[in-house]
This record gives structure tokens, C-alpha cells and sequence, in this order.
């Protein structure tokens, strides 16, 4: 009357054990990869929308948006001193309900938007990162490019109508 050993109860306890492993794992997964759409979703939002009435498209100094720009931020960031890089709009905004900057500017003619946010205001306290696995996160969601990415205690993202690939070397040479 002691303890008896049961193969099809072990069986059964080890299969549920790793059923739950497996759905664990995918669903926190599934979960980085949903922030990501949400993210891209909303930049994309954000570059689709006009300026605000009154607000100024007369080219801006780089070192004056760049003052902006960090102060809004709350990161050090600088600003490429790029001839092709022209700084346009600078302004806060509510982005994934978190105070960010944003950063509309043209590179060789091509309008981009930055949006950069202090990380811990962003993913909250405890996320070392906007996105599992990675970097950089690429893509393209109705006919827009982004690229996503973390530095310096800012998540990062770029939306632009260029080519994901244009808009991914341009981070990784003006940004990185």
C-alpha cells in the first residue's frame, strides 16, 4: 500500500506538462510580434496625418531641430548634419499612449518620419526591448515601410514611402 508507479498517469502528466511549455512560449511569441504591428500601425498613422493647422513645412536648421528634437525625446539623439537631410517639422505627440517626438524630415526628397520615445515611458519598466529576438524589425504595412529599433534608452521607429530596404539603410547610416 505504498507509493505504486504509474506509466500512463507519467505519460500523461509529462505530455500536459509539455503541451503547456509549447503554448506558453508561443503566445508570449505571438505577443512581441502583435506590439510590433501596433506600433507600425500607429507610426503609420502618424505619417499620414497632416501637420497640425498652422504649422510651418519651411525647411527647419538642423542644430534648432535638433534641440527640439532632444528636448521633446528626453534621449540624446543627434541629428545627421547631412546635405540631403532636411528637418521640416518637429513636435510631440501621443504615441502607443506615451508622450514621443516625432521628426518629419526629407532625405534626398524622400519624406520620412521619426518618432522616438524613452523606453521606459514606451514598453514600461522591466521590457528590455520593443520586440523579441532582434534589433531591428523591418517591414511594410500598406504601402508604407518602417523599421523599428532600440538605442540608447529610446525605442525607435522610421515610416516612409520608400522601399523598406532604402528605409532600413537609412537608419542603419544616419541613426545607428
Amino acid at each position: 500500500m505504498g507509493l505504486e508507479f504509474r506509466p500512463r498517469l507519467t505519460v500523461v502528466l509529462v505530455f500536459l506538462t509539455l503541451m503547456v511549455a509549447v503554448v506558453g512560449w508561443r503566445i508570449a511569441r505571438d505577443t512581441g510580434a502583435r506590439r510590433v504591428d501596433v506600433l507600425a500601425h500607429e507610426a503609420i498613422l502618424l505619417f499620414d496625418a497632416d501637420s497640425p493647422a498652422g504649422a510651418t513645412r519651411e525647411p527647419l536648421a538642423v542644430a534648432d531641430a535638433e534641440k527640439v528634437f532632444r528636448g521633446l525625446a528626453a534621449v540624446p539623439m543627434d541629428l545627421p548634419r547631412d546635405d540631403d537631410f532636411v528637418p521640416v517639422e518637429v513636435r510631440r505627440v501621443t504615441f502607443s499612449k506615451r508622450p514621443a517626438a516625432s521628426l518629419r524630415f526629407l532625405y534626398a526628397g524622400d519624406a520620412y518620419l521619426l518618432v522616438v520615445s524613452a523606453r521606459d515611458r514606451l514598453l514600461g519598466n522591466g521590457f528590455p526591448s520593443a520586440f523579441p529576438e532582434g534589433s531591428f524589425v523591418s517591414g511594410e504595412r500598406g504601402g508604407k515601410s518602417f523599421v523599428l529599433w532600440d538605442r540608447e534608452g529610446a525605442s525607435c521607429i522610421l515610416v516612409s514611402d520608400v522601399d523598406v530596404t532604402q528605409a532600413f539603410d537609412l537608419v542603419r547610416r544616419l541613426f545607428t
